[in-house]
């Protein structure tokens, strides 16, 4: 008897372990395969288009996620109805990118993104300034724009 008992407990310990395995899978933030990376580094060419007033963008690059280890940052700004370009180094190694766009005074007319990537693989991501922000509040920089691409 104890034999048929311990034949029929596998396949439920089975299943538990494959039910378990997909709700990790399901909660967990999405894996970065690291097989397709490439080892160098890459030149990002920036381009900051700043809308009827002043702007700056600024970016982090991280290895390990948001609170990983910081490997690189920078900012950029320009004039008011202008574009401003420029290049920075992509780290070979980063897997987060968080970047953004900030234009003129007003509080919250801004624009940041967290990006996460495959290391040493190719970005094309753009911020953009909202026109308008909580309440209905005008940014005077709407529009205003920071690309970062490899």
């Amino acid at each position: 008897m104890s034999r048929a008992i311990s034949r029929r407990l596998p396949p439920i310990r089975l299943g538990i372990l494959t039910l378990g395995a997909l709700i990790a899978a399901l909660v967990s933030p999405p894996a970065v395969l690291p097989g397709h990376a490439t080892t160098a580094d890459r030149t990002v060419a920036l381009t900051l288009k700043c809308t009827n007033t002043s702007c700056s963008g600024s970016w982090f690059w991280r290895q390990g996620g948001l609170t990983g280890t910081l490997l690189g940052s920078g900012s950029i700004s320009g004039p008011a109805d202008s574009t401003t370009t420029g290049t920075t180094t992509q780290p070979a190694a980063a897997d987060t990118l968080n970047f953004g766009v900030k234009a003129g005074s007003t509080s919250g007319c801004g624009r940041g993104l967290i990006e996460y990537i495959t290391p040493g693989s190719a970005i094309n991501f753009t911020a953009t300034v909202p026109s308008k922000v909580g309440y209905g509040t005008t940014c005077s920089g709407g529009g205003s724009s920071f690309n970062m691409k490899s």
